[in-house]
């Protein structure tokens, strides 16, 4: 039988470049964002009032290998003339086992001049929130991988696993 290399280097190189790719995406999924941001403020500043300001927020945001790409509520409470108005932050939920959120939820939550940036900056993040979800699976099953073959070249030396 042939004997088994002592150490593996191929299985942290794999992990190496699939980390690459997910800062890629997050840089990705920062650049629609932004985006979104850029065209919202644009069209904020040429409207009058709160009243015509978009109540949805959009962030992304990184957190070891995972990306999360989270849309927001704002939620206005309070009187303006008294000077007490306050916002509160409610978080959308995204159907369960989908990589996108409800466009039609997310459309009555944006004024009618905002509808189409909405849309344009979910269907891309879907495909960013997609990919990053397979890569962290793939970074698993390679960490899995990697402590299978520990395993073997143990017992392959005599150590009881």
């Amino acid at each position: 039988m042939p004997e088994l290399p002592k150490e593996s280097p191929c299985h942290d190189h794999v992990i190496g470049l699939l980390e690459q790719r997910i800062d890629q995406l997050y840089r990705d999924g920062k650049a629609i964002v932004d985006r979104y941001w850029k065209v919202i403020y644009a069209m904020e500043n040429k409207l009058p009032g709160w009243e015509s300001k978009c109540r949805l927020q959009i962030r992304c945001i990184v957190k070891g290998n995972s990306i999360r790409a989270d849309w927001t509520e704002i939620k206005w409470y309070g009187s303006s003339s008294k000077g007490d108005r306050n916002s509160i932050r409610r978080q959308i939920i995204k159907p369960k086992g989908s990589y996108g959120y409800t466009l039609s939820k997310l459309k009555t939550l944006a004024p009618e001049w905002a509808k189409e940036i909405v849309e344009e900056t979910e269907t891309q993040l879907v495909g960013v929130r997609r990919e990053a979800s397979h890569l962290v699976k793939a970074i698993m099953y390679i960490k899995h991988a990697r402590t299978a073959f520990s395993e073997d070249i143990s017992v392959e030396a005599g150590d009881v696993p």
